[in-house]
């Protein structure tokens, strides 16, 4: 999905907070580099002690060659995709900028491998696989810093640390045999059933109106 759709859905779901809880606020906009790549967002407050977020991220990073022992008879591309988008309520329990957050991560970060290497102990063997991070909503919780945007004026610092708890899948063709393909794809699906707690973290400036 293009950028600008991403964008358009965000604004559109921050819209709907009431007008007359805004007044005098024009909102922060930010950005941040972390865990989930490079971010876009917005923020508004909805009272003195609470605000919503929505942020798109994106990036994708590319490596050819030796993939550990997957690929230790051979070579293969590994692309790895950041497109997600997090929808953020933040809680300022102080006076300052600290604050607790939750929310939800559109998430369809993903991992694919193409190209040759061993499959059950098989070498030798085209591959085609796929890890998507999250097969449905990951839900989100964390801490982190920013000016409340109700406050805040011109650039400022922020950062997030949390967690996202996702469900992430598996997927692999190859040509080796059905049973070998099943038995090496079990082995990746009990790997990536320890990311279904993922740490998150970032970090970047922001600007508030």
């Amino acid at each position: 999905m293009k950028l600008t759709t991403k964008i358009a859905q965000i604004v559109l779901v921050l819209g709907t907070v009431p007008v007359a809880a805004l007044a005098g606020d024009m909102g922060t906009v930010y950005t941040q580099l972390g865990t989930n790549g490079l971010g876009l967002g917005y923020a508004r407050s909805v009272s003195q002690d609470w605000a919503v977020r929505g942020q798109y991220n994106t990036l994708n990073l590319s490596y050819t060659g030796d993939l550990s022992d997957t690929t230790s008879s051979g070579s293969a591309d590994l692309k790895i995709k950041f497109d997600s988008v997090q929808l953020l309520g933040d809680w300022y329990p102080g006076d300052g900028g600290f604050r607790v957050s939750g929310g939800v991560v559109f998430n369809n970060n993903k991992i694919t491998v193409n190209g040759t290497g061993t499959v059950n102990n098989v070498p030798n063997q085209t591959i085609n696989a796929e890890i998507k991070m999250s097969d449905g909503i990951a839900p989100y919780v964390g801490i982190g810093y920013s000016t409340r945007p109700k406050d805040a004026k011109g650039f400022g610092f922020t950062y997030d640390l949390g967690m996202m708890f996702q469900n992430p899948k598996a997927s692999l063709t190859s040509s080796a045999s059905a049973s070998d393909t099943a038995a090496q794809l079990a082995k990746m699906q009990d790997a990536v059933d320890k990311l279904k707690v993922m740490p998150a973290f970032s970090i970047g400036f922001s600007y508030s109106f």
